[in-house]
């Protein structure tokens, strides 16, 4: 590796320039006098969600993120026992420090509280100071005018600040069934990008009415809020000036929070001559899509009250871009022909906005009954190549979806979830798995394994990378990932973090030569 290559990624962490505009790796939140002392992450497996004193857990997690750093995993739990302070909800957010072993609950209210509401998702920023999450928490802040209403709030770990940012405490919707959720964080912490249906967000917002009164019409759109300046922008604004005709989610901002990518059923984003033709088959029925645990769109907690249990949801739509500087929505989820997909939910944009990666829906049933298996694409948005990477081994078919992809900083490995069973060679897992795939040299390598290398026993998905690909965070039902464990596959999913090692010339010495170098400077901080 090249000096050069590796100040490039020391920025990543550290800081400065426009990728990430970020101080360095801040030593937030007192710990214990002898955990601070660690000044690594432990090698190999290691258990994230853990109750006190190292109790098991009583109830299942799931992972969501991990600082750019790769020193602070993020994750969701129903778990009551795994900080000291009494839990008040069913879904907490945490934050557990990969290095110190120390957990804290982050859904906090403004005055350290815990909230009496649930948190479905979360994002961290690079250096783990800042935490976006939704609640329908009716004491998040003081002087909220509606209560029980999902907003978007985030948290300073440093100064124990919890600020709302889904519109301010003087706002004119007074609905309850409006919402704002599923936040994503820029790494410097300045923006943060949502799904809302709020009508008061942007003073100049003409027509459109994304209205949750009944029957429920799916209408939301993506907003983007300035912390630094306190300024909201719609994203989804269609060429028409007025927002998106059709419901908008799963919105992710890069790094530098120039680029946010996002799915959309919206039909007026785009002019018809700029629209790609769609690909053939169009949106595939929820019932014949075979999707990864977790990947299934999660509404806001307060939209669910009172929806009929058999309302059809929708499972793919097309997923697009939108340049902050410019204003301008680009198609991004095209197939290798050229043609306008609807991926999963999962699909997200590369940490630098120049690359989206998304899962297709392909003809060819699974074990699980399903007419569709999805498979993962990898587009350059800025040269329009495409390239598939869950495809399987030469001369193979697979019928298994591959799903929920993150990539990499240096956009070279991309984890993944897979129920493909000709992705590797060797003995195959019967379920859903953790893989990563190398771009440059096309090898994909089974990442959840026990500490023998065999096969996990039970089903892993959700993964989630920090910017170097040293450690990758995932959900799993096994009993068998940590060293010296064999037990059987749980019910229960709980969350894990693996210290990966890079394959090719030069790549562990250098790759080890960096984090020497950021985490001295963490220590010094």
């Amino acid at each position: 590796m090249t000096r050069s290559t590796r100040t490039t990624r020391n920025r990543w962490l550290a800081g400065g320039g426009s990728i990430l505009a970020a101080t360095a790796v801040l030593a937030v939140t007192a710990a214990p006098a002898q955990a601070a002392q660690a000044d690594r992450a432990p090698r190999g497996t290691v258990q994230v969600s853990v109750g006190v004193n190292g109790a098991a857990p009583d109830n299942q997690s799931w992972s969501q993120a991990i600082s750019a750093n790769g020193r602070y995993a993020l994750f969701t739990s129903w778990a009551t026992n795994l900080v000291s302070q009494p839990a008040k909800s069913a879904r907490d957010a945490y934050v557990r420090d990969l290095r110190t072993g120390r957990t804290e609950r982050i859904n906090l209210a403004a005055d350290g509280s815990a909230l009496n509401g649930f948190t479905d998702n979360v994002a961290i920023n690079a250096d783990g100071r800042y935490v976006a999450f939704d609640s329908d928490a009716e004491n998040v802040v003081p002087g909220m005018q509606v209560q029980g209403r999902d907003e978007v709030y985030v948290r300073d770990r440093k100064t124990g600040r919890t600020e709302l940012i889904s519109g301010g405490l003087t706002g004119t919707d007074t609905d309850k069934f409006h919402a704002s959720y599923a936040p994503s964080i820029s790494a410097n912490g300045r923006y943060v990008v949502f799904g809302s249906s709020r009508k008061d967000l942007v003073p100049d917002l003409q027509g459109g009415d994304p209205s949750l009164a009944r029957p429920y019409t799916w209408d939301y759109n993506i907003y983007v809020t300035d912390r630094w300046t306190g300024k909201t922008r719609l994203v989804t604004r269609g060429v028409d000036g007025k927002p998106g005709d059709g419901m908008s989610l799963n919105p992710t901002i890069s790094a530098d929070g120039r680029t946010i990518g996002f799915t959309s059923m919206a039909d007026n984003l785009l002019p018809a001559d700029q629209t790609p033709a769609p690909a053939a088959g169009g949106a595939a029925a929820p019932a014949d899509v075979e999707l990864a645990p977790g990947v299934a769109p999660a509404l806001p907690h307060s939209a669910q009250k009172g929806l009929a249990p058999n309302l059809a949801r929708p499972v793919t739509a097309p997923y697009y871009t939108y340049d902050v500087e410019s204003g301008r929505i680009s198609a991004a989820s095209l197939d290798l022909d050229g043609k306008l997909g609807a991926p999963s939910f999962g699909a997200t944009i590369s940490p630098d906005g120049r690359r989206a990666i998304y899962a297709l829906p392909e003809p060819g049933g699974s074990t699980g009954g399903h007419r569709f298996h999805t498979v993962l694409y990898v587009r350059d948005l800025g040269k329009g190549t495409v390239t598939k990477i869950s495809g399987g081994l030469p001369g193979t078919t697979s019928v298994g979806s591959s799903d929920h992809a993150r990539i990499t900083a240096d956009n070279r490995w991309v984890y993944f979830a897979s129920a493909a069973d000709n992705l590797v060679a060797g003995p195959q897992h019967p379920g859903w798995d953790v893989y990563r795939h190398d771009l440059r040299t096309g090898r994909t390598e089974r990442v959840a394994t026990a500490a023998d290398g065999s096969l996990g026993n039970g089903t892993s998905a959700d993964p989630v990378v920090d910017a170097r690909g040293r450690t990758v965070v995932f959900s799993s039902t096994s009993g068998n990932l940590l060293a010296g464990t064999g037990g059987p596959a749980s019910t229960d999913s709980q969350v894990f973090a693996r210290a990966t090692a890079h394959h090719g010339h030069g790549d562990v010495q250098g790759d080890d030569q960096d984090q020497d170098q950021s985490q001295d400077q963490d220590s010094d901080d």
